[in-house]
């Protein structure tokens, strides 16, 4: 198992990990600079040269503070409960103290809150969306 970082041509079986886990709104045209922000890091795991775990994290500069959001944590279903997406958010984490990150936050179901809370996650406020 190796965590490295998003390569251009692991787009297509990250979108195939993020719409079998989440919905088929991933399956959306790709954003042309998304790789080459520098705000943004996503770090893929692979067995060999399939990917079987991804996760991101944004660097978003605020006035006096810098925040990392974490977002779109998923994992193979034949590679969960393997410690592939622990893996995972620990290096984003270690990735957002490196970038100075004075708050940490991410987004998750209550199902799987417990998983992050293992992790050192504590459950803070609440969130509200608008989807277009």
């Amino acid at each position: 198992m190796k965590i490295r970082e998003l390569q251009p041509s692991d787009t297509k079986q990250v979108i195939d990990i993020w719409t079998s886990s989440f919905s088929r709104n991933f399956n959306n045209t790709l954003n042309a600079g998304y790789i080459n922000d520098p705000n943004s890091t996503t770090m893929v795991v692979c067995e060999g040269s399939t990917i079987i775990g991804v996760a991101s994290i944004h660097i978003i500069y605020k006035l006096s503070r810098t925040l990392g959001l974490i977002e779109d944590v998923a994992v193979d279903k034949d590679h969960r409960g393997k410690g592939v997406g622990k893996s995972l958010v620990e290096k984003l984490i270690e990735i957002g103290k490196q970038k100075n990150c004075d708050k940490i936050v991410l987004n998750t179901s209550v199902k799987n809150s417990k998983f992050y809370e293992k992790i050192g996650f504590e459950k803070n406020e609440i969130q509200m969306v608008i989807r277009n």
